[in-house]
């Protein structure tokens, strides 16, 4: 079943719900989300409210930015990177890097593209010459010295900037109902290619895209499913902005309008129009592999199994659930259970994490512990998970008689 028919599927069958929590009382009360299609009169006022702002935020900060504008009032621009984010949560990478402009009087869409190759200046440290480029610029100086090269690059502010790990795409991609392992594979490939990085930035700014006319599609998605998703990203812009911007784009009809989501880059370079192709995931995945065959070295990791990788994965997770190994809030912070495929052993290393991090939280701050565990319990929900919602609010009832 495409991730298309199961929204639509998911519209029809559940009850939209998020968890409101009382801190003095057993949590039992459910808020309903909005179910019916949108409508001009509810839409409107929210994107106005947004948009006005961003735009007063912009006031009250240009004085203290250098020569690199925010661009026009009708524009929001939002700088979206993919971090190249391994369990030790060092020295992330912006692997991918698209500035989205939406404009909200014609509501159509640039997404500009970046090759993480492009030269940047980093301030010395200890690391060679040949890498001064962008993505080092991220890892090395740090993200928001990353940022700053970026908008002078693509010459413009972003009002917000979002960011994604591996284990985060893997969770939007099985959200989504998409191939993880291949999905992941796709948007980071680069060396199946002669002009390498350019192409693969082309990919992603095609799969963004791509995705983003299926989430716009007919009626678009349910709210909880929006927050779902949302809430894999780390981000300095409001779910109710987000919401906002959404909700407009979906009432001006943009996923009948492709055109108007116009794709470019900077520097230019001369790359192709390709698209992942979900239903034929692997055979597309192998092509780009069988060109490698014998070409890579042998520190690249080829030789190890993905068997391999994944035992290795889940083993570091039991070791910093058992205290030998990393710290529990880092895994929380980058989802890492997210990169395990076998749907059992995720879920419950998923809940371990949860009930380990909210019972350490909980000693200092019982709020936040509160609505981290009803977070978890609203996406068990919103994946059908009967049994792991039940833990949940098992777990949430335990925090809250204490």
């Amino acid at each position: 079943m495409s991730f298309l028919n199961f929204w639509r599927r998911e519209k029809r069958r559940v009850t939209l719900l998020v968890v409101a929590v009382s801190c003095t009382a057993m949590v039992t009360t459910f808020l309903w989300f909005r179910t019916v299609p949108l409508s001009v009169s509810a839409v409107t006022p929210r994107v106005n409210s947004a948009v006005d702002a961003v735009l007063s935020a912009r006031k009250a900060t240009t004085l203290s930015y250098d020569d690199v504008p925010f661009g026009d009032d009708q524009t929001i621009n939002v700088l979206v990177l993919g971090l190249d984010s391994r369990k030790e949560g060092i020295e992330q990478h912006c692997d991918s890097i698209h500035m989205v402009s939406v404009n909200t009087k014609t509501w159509s869409v640039l997404v500009t593209s970046v090759p993480r190759g492009t030269y940047a200046y980093i301030p010395p440290g200890t690391y060679a010459d040949n890498e001064y480029y962008l993505a080092n610029a991220c890892a090395f100086a740090g993200l928001d010295y990353g940022v700053e090269q970026i908008e002078h690059i693509v010459g413009v502010k972003a009002d917000y900037v979002v960011t994604a790990g591996f284990s985060q795409v893997l969770g939007i991609l099985r959200t989504l109902e998409l191939p993880t392992t291949e999905g992941l594979q796709w948007l980071r490939a680069r060396q199946s290619y002669k002009i390498g990085d350019p192409q693969r930035s082309q990919n992603q700014a095609v799969f963004l895209k791509d995705v983003a006319l299926k989430l716009l599609d007919g009626d678009g998605v349910p709210d909880v499913m929006f927050h779902l998703l949302y809430s894999f990203v780390d981000t300095d812009m409001s779910e109710s902005t987000a919401k906002a911007l959404y909700d407009g784009l979906l009432l001006h009809g943009i996923a009948n309008r492709p055109d108007d989501i116009a794709l470019t880059m900077k520097p230019h370079y001369d790359v192709k129009e390709l698209h992942f192709d979900p239903a034929n995931a692997s055979k597309q995945i192998d092509d780009l592999l069988a060109k490698l065959e014998g070409r890579l070295s042998r520190f690249d990791l080829a030789n190890r199994t993905v068997e391999d990788v994944q035992n290795d994965l889940v083993t570091y997770l039991e070791s910093v659930l058992a205290g030998k190994s990393g710290h529990v809030g880092d895994v929380v912070d980058q989802q890492l259970w997210l990169q395990v495929e076998d749907e059992g052993a995720r879920e419950s290393l998923e809940y371990r994490f949860t009930e380990a991090y909210a019972t350490s939280l909980n000693a200092t701050d019982h709020d936040g512990a509160v609505q981290f565990v009803a977070d978890y319990i609203l996406e068990q929900q919103t994946l059908g998970s009967l049994v792991w919602e039940t833990k949940g609010r098992t777990l949430l009832e335990a925090l809250l008689v204490k």
